[in-house]
C-alpha cells in the first residue's frame, strides 16, 4: 500500500503515522490481514475523526460514480484483470479473495463519498499541514493523494 511506503519514509525523518479508517474494527482487521499495515491503524466507523478534522463527504452523484468506475477499470488493467463493465469491483474483490459482508453496503450508503485527508501535527497536536482529497482539483482529484515527495517537502518546511 502506498501509505505504508510513505509511513516508512516519514519514520526515517522522525514523523510517526497514524491511519484512521472509516469502518469498524473487525472489518478493518479482516482487510489488513490481506494488506498488513506498516503503521498503527484506528477504526472510526462513525467518521467522528473525519468530521472533527473537517474532512468533507458528499453524496454519490452520477459524475462521482463514473469517476469511481473509471478508477476501478484502471486498477483492473493494472492487475491485468479481465472483467465486463459493471463487474470490475467484484473481479477486484475476487482477486484479493475478499467477500463483502452485509454491513459493507450499509456502511457505503451511510458514508456516501467520504474524502480522505492527510494531516501533519506537531508535538503539541497543532495541525501544521493539510492535504484533502479533491480540495485543489475538485472531482478531478478524486482518489489522488499527495506524493511522498510532497509530504516530505511539507515535513522539511515545517522542520526549518
Amino acid at each position: 500500500m502506498q501509505l505504508g511506503r510513505t509511513a516508512e519514509k516519514l519514520r526515517q525523518v522522525g514523523v510517526e503515522t497514524l491511519v484512521i479508517v472509516a469502518t469498524g474494527a473487525e472489518r478493518a482487521r479482516l482487510y489488513f490481514r490481506f494488506r498488513p499495515p506498516r503503521c498503527p491503524v484506528g477504526a472510526d466507523p462513525d467518521l467522528i475523526t473525519h468530521g472533527t478534522y473537517g474532512v468533507p463527504r458528499t453524496a454519490k452523484t452520477p459524475e462521482i460514480v463514473e469517476i469511481i468506475l473509471s478508477r476501478w477499470a484502471d486498477l483492473a488493467r493494472e492487475y491485468q484483470l479481465q472483467a465486463p463493465p459493471g463487474q470490475v469491483y467484484d473481479a477486484l474483490n475476487r482477486r484479493d479473495d475478499f467477500s463483502l459482508a452485509g454491513t459493507d453496503e450499509a456502511e457505503r450508503q451511510r458514508h456516501q463519498v467520504q474524502f480522505v485527508g492527510q494531516f501533519l501535527l506537531d508535538r503539541d497536536g497543532i495541525v501544521r499541514w493539510v492535504g484533502i482529497e479533491c480540495a485543489r482539483e475538485g472531482l478531478a482529484g478524486l482518489d489522488k493523494f499527495p506524493t511522498d515527495e510532497e509530504v516530505l517537502a511539507a515535513v522539511r518546511m515545517l522542520s526549518s
